[in-house]
């Protein structure tokens, strides 16, 4: 899925790929068989919020599984039962989407974000109480997550050298910046900001696994070049960023280890 918002090469378009999708064909623009779809010999439910459930997002990862509306702690856990009630064997994955949302808006160190923590860890406690000897449990995230005050913003005015033949995508800590230019672009990116960013061209960033394997089909999405933060920083392009963007604390989407590394926690059957 390469980034938050990226270039569509049919169009030229920069597309935002968690409303964005909606748009096209999920299915087209990310073809690879989901593992549900490659495991259809177990029984398996997604339950979520119910205003992801049509979303281009969900068909372009989560289709395979049937899906179930959940809202609240007290859904999820009555849908889990549900589910299990009718299989006795199957996977039933659960996004819960609060942390994110919390860290988002107040910052993981902020009272908002901790209130959501301790209401997940009382959910996770409702749900251990409900595993069975052969049960097992995994619990992660797909990110981690920096507060970037204020302070740290870099601004890119809107008339910088920096912008000259560039359309920008990406996010504020992973810049993804399209241009005929590229040589040039990577040229100018490094004299201006390599000091404190990485800078790199697309074939060095494939090369160095920061997208992980690339199949060809995607490849031209990705930015001609590339742009990540070595600090807790972040950018954002007059004129184009919205004072709501501006206002986000919690930040995520560079290279750092607290961004990256991802914990995972196994219960039940799985310990």
């Amino acid at each position: 899925m390469l980034g938050y918002a990226i270039r569509d090469p049919a169009t030229g378009d920069i597309v935002n790929q968690l409303s964005g999708l909606d748009a096209l064909n999920p299915e087209v623009w990310q073809p690879a068989p989901t593992l549900w779809e490659q495991n259809t010999d177990i029984p398996a439910a997604i339950i979520s919020s119910p205003r992801y459930r049509d979303s281009g997002l969900t068909r372009a990862i989560l289709r395979g599984a049937h899906y179930v509306s959940a809202k609240s702690w007290g859904d999820r856990l009555d849908a889990i039962d549900a589910f299990f009630a009718s299989h006795r064997e199957g996977i039933a994955y659960i996004y819960i989407a609060e942390l994110d949302m919390a860290a988002h808006a107040s910052g993981a160190a902020s009272d908002q974000w901790i209130r959501r923590l301790e209401e997940l860890d009382g959910f996770i406690a409702d749900l251990r109480h409900r595993l069975m000897p052969t049960d097992g449990l995994v619990i992660t995230a797909d990110h981690g997550v920096l507060d970037v005050p204020g302070s740290r913003h870099l601004i890119v005015p809107a008339g910088s050298t920096l912008l000259d033949g560039v359309t920008v995508g990406g996010e504020p800590r992973f810049l993804h910046l399209y241009s005929e230019d590229g040589a040039g672009t990577l040229e100018r990116w490094r004299a201006g900001e390599g000091h404190r960013s990485h800078v790199a061209s697309r074939d060095e960033a494939i090369a160095a696994g920061w997208f992980g394997e690339v199949e060809n089909f995607a490849r031209e999405r990705i930015g001609d070049v590339l742009v990540t933060p070595r600090s807790e920083s972040v950018y954002y392009i007059e004129g184009i960023a919205t004072e709501q963007a501006m206002a986000m604390v919690g930040q995520h989407g560079g290279l750092s280890r607290t961004e990256t590394l991802v914990p995972v926690i196994r219960g039940g059957a799985f310990v």
